[in-house]
């Protein structure tokens, strides 16, 4: 994407989620399989703390907040093509009774869309 003319316009899109837990136990509790998980996740990503989110996961990790939870590999990849340190622009959140939404939105330079 770097390589592209300058005029050139890419979006990227991606899709993730936090804690998740499909045929477990957890499945149907009043909140995320692991709501604290879902805390340092959502902090990590907005934050752009690349490094804090690579020492405490690894593929292995990722089975213990829900047996799921890969899938969060994909805002893993996100925050990597928003660049090192970068903030998300937006983030929201949204608690379902079983599980934790979240929404990241970065724009190049700042800008908006």
């Amino acid at each position: 994407m770097e390589s592209w003319p300058a005029d050139k316009r890419v979006a990227v899109i991606g899709t993730g989620h936090l804690s998740l837990e499909l045929g477990g136990p957890r499945q149907f509790g009043p909140h995320g399989p692991d709501p604290e998980f879902d805390r340092k996740a959502v902090e990590w990503i907005s934050s752009g703390d690349i490094e804090g989110c690579l020492s405490e996961v690894t593929l292995d990790s990722l089975h213990l907040p829900g047996n799921a939870t890969h899938g969060f590999m994909d805002f893993m990849l996100m925050m990597g093509v928003a660049g090192e340190g970068a903030k998300a622009d937006y983030v929201d959140t949204y608690d379902l009774f079983h599980t934790m939404e979240a929404y990241f939105t970065w724009y190049p330079d700042g800008g908006v869309a």
